[in-house]
């Protein structure tokens, strides 16, 4: 009879547990993205430093206010680059303010390229609550 009982009563608590998945969303706000990129982003080697440049083409609708940006980077040696179509890896993200988009277009110098490497660029830029847009094109830097 006990064991009826005890069975009983795990009958009756597993009916009142609620039924869940178990898998929970993050703590945070979701921030809000941007729909608003760079296109045909590029690169060149200036003396001491690398130059990025693009177009924004939708900088002018009511979801297109852009209040930085974020440059993805890679780094290969030049004798031993990634083959053509592989996957870039990037290994890291320099962080800029506003100042780098300017009537539809985007601008920044990245300082430190070194002679002897390969710089792989992608671009996101920020929208009004810091949430980031899709990524640009991808732009090739050779540094000789």
């Amino acid at each position: 009879m006990r064991g009826r009982a005890q069975a009983c009563l795990v009958l009756v608590l597993m009916l009142l547990i609620p039924a869940s998945c178990g898998v929970k969303g993050d703590p945070f706000l979701p921030q809000e993205i941007t729909n608003v990129r760079v296109v045909d982003l590029k690169g060149a080697w200036q003396e001491g430093y690398i130059e990025l440049k693009g177009g924004i083409p939708d900088s002018s609708g009511p979801d297109s206010t852009v209040t930085g940006s974020r440059v993805h980077y890679a780094i290969y040696p030049v004798a031993e680059p990634p083959c053509d179509g592989c996957p870039i890896e990037f290994q890291g993200f320099h962080t800029y303010g506003p100042e780098v988009v300017r009537e539809g277009q985007f601008f920044c110098k990245i300082p430190g390229a070194v002679k002897g490497n390969i710089y792989y660029f992608e671009v996101q830029l920020a929208g009004a609550k810091g949430g980031l847009g899709p990524p640009s094109n991808r732009a090739r830097v050779v540094v000789e």
